[in-house]
């Protein structure tokens, strides 16, 4: 990186920190080698829906500036959390061939950036959630969120997925079976009900007022019960198992998330049939408008549209989703199904159905028709 390069980054960071989400993605996206960062595209998410952007969904991005403190003024920390962890999740050693990574100096950042269970250990069991609510520099950002110190004070439990309803996700304690009505931000799109995970339950103003703090993680229904028994002892739990070799290497690397769902990113390829969590055949960008011909075709049968409504809000969040390519569709011919996902897509994502019906009302084509 150049000299400015390095100053973009600075100045991306002190955005983020005091809240200014637009002018983190500006300068983040200015440096090259980030034009089609993960990061970026978290930031471009907050950034488009500016003060509409739901508390909790503030909350899930601090999250993801506690995870990266090194880029704050902590030096090294990702190293002393990775020589904490590693050694309880990789007790036979790492192997190198199940991390996806092209060379051996890639797998440090790769287990930092992927694993779950590193990301759960960094941000609150090794304070670095309570670390930026220290943080004089974040307090703007911090007051944009919600309920901040009674995240981090959360416990990790195990629970079985019971099911989903409209905007509620229903788990059940996988020990008592307490059920818990969550916000529903489309875990069952791609994984089947009755699955067992562990997950952070924390409170919300939206919905029904909990939600998971990130995704959850699936696992087995041992784990989840011998969580949920003892939750102050998740990380042994996960240790013996791996110990025991009980389970499989790099069994918690996700693939990049979405900061608005609890689904992969570009999680709307699923709706051209292609598999989640799987190598793209090619690159997002080359299937974004055949996905939004999909969701729009979708749209108009409302069974196919409760189920994939999940799917089709991240593609309205996608940054890919163009105000050019919007345009395309913005025809009276698609009103209808405009209309249906602006009604049934979650509040956050309605901004491009609204301006497409907008695009749509103000065309010379609509005027004609009305006439």
């Amino acid at each position: 990186m150049t000299f400015d390069h390095e100053v973009a980054v600075e100045q991306a960071c002190a955005a983020e920190l005091r809240g200014d989400w637009r002018a983190a993605f500006d300068h983040h996206r200015s440096v090259p080698m980030f034009a089609e960062s993960h990061h970026g595209a978290m930031l471009r998410v907050l950034a488009d829906l500016g003060e509409d952007a739901p508390p909790w969904l503030v909350t899930r991005f601090l999250t993801v500036l506690a995870h990266r403190l090194e880029l704050y003024g902590q030096p090294r920390r990702s190293g002393r959390v990775l020589q904490h962890v590693v050694p309880l999740l990789y007790p036979h050693g790492i192997p190198f061939d199940a991390m996806d990574c092209d060379h051996p100096e890639q797998v440090g950042a790769m287990i930092y950036g992927c694993d779950w269970v590193v990301r759960q250990v960094d941000v609150y069991d090794r304070g670095g959630f309570d670390e930026l609510l220290t943080m004089p520099e974040a307090q703007a950002a911090l007051t944009k969120g919600e309920h901040v110190v009674e995240w981090i004070t959360s416990q990790i439990g195990g629970y079985q997925v019971v099911g989903a309803d409209g905007d509620v996700l229903t788990v059940a304690d996988a020990v008592s079976g307490e059920e818990h009505e969550l916000l529903d931000l489309g875990f069952t799109s791609y994984r089947p009900t009755g699955t067992y995970v562990l997950g952070r339950i924390v409170p919300t103003t939206w919905g029904p007022g909990k939600l998971f703090d990130w995704q959850p993680l699936p696992v087995d229904a041992r784990i989840a019960r011998e969580v949920a028994a003892q939750p102050e002892r998740w990380l042994d739990v996960i240790a013996a198992r791996t110990r025991s070799r009980a389970l499989e290497p790099a069994f918690a690397h996700l693939s990049e998330r979405s900061v608005s769902a609890d689904l992969p990113q570009h999680a709307w390829v699923d709706l051209l049939g292609f598999p989640l969590d799987q190598r793209l055949p090619r690159a997002p960008h080359t299937m974004v408008a055949e996905a939004l011909a999909a969701a729009l075709l979708i749209a108009t049968d409302p069974d196919s549209l409760s189920a994939g409504r999940h799917l089709i809000a991240e593609l309205m969040l996608d940054e890919l989703t163009s105000e050019r390519l919007v345009s395309r569709f913005a025809t009276p011919t698609y009103a209808a199904a405009w209309r249906a996902l602006s009604h049934e897509l979650p509040g956050h994502a309605r901004g491009v159905c609204e301006q497409a019906l907008w695009m749509i009302d103000a065309s010379p084509a609509s005027d004609e028709l009305a006439g």
